[in-house]
């Protein structure tokens, strides 16, 4: 459809043909949700690991949530931080999988800690939905099972809606996704967050074998024609006004 007609279309739809069409080709993508669990000490980060890798993470895969990333810091936040990433096929799935996995006995019993032991001090979710060109998360296949893989978590906020809607635009139509792919970018996942602090943003994830391939191909990435003409297309100006970039580490039972 062009964009005279699309407009026309758009102008005599009702609000709920409207939301069907934003949803169109995407309806098999998923929702994200993105953890932050804050910890006092390793001690306690040992212990959280524990519950999550006998607990939550197999309970997590029993109600369909697959696969569960479980990640530590390496650079860029605090140290004893564990960060966790949970895909849902549904909304439904987000509203109701947490509230059965808290029911089963194996996390009762677990989790019921003390107050002056507890597993983790605070926790701060983001929910995502995934970006049409990318809707499920994928584990690349060039890094898994490499034992040096790290993983690249990168917040873009924008000043408003409309922009943060545009630089989505500019990696699913624009095609930067594709571009990603081409020079050694590889994606985990991109995800347009829905609710969660430093809104609004878009995050995205980029696994790489070790540090020395994630620092070659981000040059490669710089320097290759397809991107250089995409940064100049002056409709994607002034889309990000702030980016977040931490490098993480999965654990040793991380699905991803």
């Amino acid at each position: 459809m062009n964009r005279r007609k699309f407009v026309a279309a758009a102008a005599a739809a009702t609000p709920a043909t409207l939301l069907g069409a934003h949803h169109s080709g995407s309806e098999d993508a998923h929702y994200l949700e993105w953890i932050k669990f804050e910890v006092l000490n390793n001690a306690r980060r040992g212990a959280l690991e524990t519950f999550l890798k006998d607990v939550v993470v197999p309970g997590l895969n029993d109600l369909g949530c697959s696969p569960i990333g479980v990640f530590r810091p390496k650079h860029g936040a605090h140290g004893t931080n564990v960060f966790m990433l949970v895909p849902h096929k549904t909304i439904d799935s987000f509203l109701a999988t947490w509230d059965k996995l808290v029911q089963t006995p194996g996390y009762q019993k677990a989790s019921n800690t003390e107050m002056d032991t507890p597993l983790y001090q605070r926790m701060e979710s983001s929910l995502m939905k995934a970006f049409s060109h990318m809707p499920q998360v994928e584990v690349p296949s060039v890094i898994k099972g490499e034992k040096s893989r790290v993983f690249e978590i990168r917040i873009y906020e924008s000043h408003n809606r409309l922009k943060g809607d545009l630089k989505v635009e500019m990696f699913n139509e624009g095609g930067e996704i594709d571009i990603f792919r081409d020079v050694g970018l590889h994606p985990v996942f991109f995800g347009k967050t829905l609710v969660g602090p430093l809104m609004p943003n878009l995050t995205y994830m980029l696994g790489f074998k070790d540090m020395a391939e994630r620092d070659a191909n981000w040059k490669r990435f710089s320097a290759d024609p397809a991107w250089q003409k995409l940064r100049a297309n002056k409709r994607y100006t002034g889309t990000v006004s702030t980016i977040t970039d931490n490098i993480l580490v999965p654990t040793n039972f991380s699905q991803i």
